[in-house]
């Protein structure tokens, strides 16, 4: 098995953040995390706060380094909610990568922040991530303008997913307990 890992951005070093900052050069990975970049007028995040309601992380593997970007955002507690985001280079997408980094960002964000409601969006043509995400549990929103189904090519369809509030140790079905050691 693959051995993978979140590190928390807020206590990566240097040669983390410079590969991450390389990250942004892919085309798919920009698109989710390009307010990330401080060139183009967005700032990067700094210590985590409550205030801020963002907690990032570089996903890393041992002997690749860091291959892709996860993010819980629009963290409010007293709602128990957040949007979640990840982000996989190319050549480590059909390997588990995506699949892991989300169970693992869910897992945290129930642990940490008491997450019961994740949001995310994702592009209507990309069957791969839609799939991966309803795998996890995450339905379609249906949200006006956005349509769930036939969604016109460019667009985005919203997924949501409700964890049940009495069960504080639940986690979607199809995650091996492996996964989640």
């Amino acid at each position: 098995m693959r051995e993978r890992q979140l590190i928390p951005m807020d206590m990566a070093g240097a040669e983390v953040s410079g590969s991450v900052r390389m990250l942004l050069e892919e085309p798919d990975i920009e698109e989710v995390f390009g307010w990330w970049r401080p060139e183009s007028g967005g700032r990067p995040p700094g210590r985590w706060s409550a205030a801020e309601g963002t907690r990032l992380f570089a996903v890393a593997e041992r002997g690749v380094g860091i291959i892709g970007l996860a993010a819980l955002t629009n963290i409010r507690r007293e709602e128990q909610y957040a949007r979640v985001s990840c982000a996989i280079l190319g050549e480590h997408r059909q390997n588990g990568a995506g699949h892991w980094s989300m169970t693992e960002l869910i897992r945290r964000g129930v642990r940490w922040d008491g997450l019961r409601r994740l949001e995310t969006c994702v592009r209507a043509g990309n069957a791969s991530s839609r799939s991966l995400l309803e795998s996890l549990g995450f339905r379609p929103l249906d949200v006006p303008g956005f349509p769930t189904e036939n969604a016109p090519s460019g667009s985005y369809v919203y997924l949501r997913l409700d964890l049940p509030a009495a069960t504080p140790g639940y986690f979607p079905r199809g995650v091996s307990r492996r996964l989640c050691a």
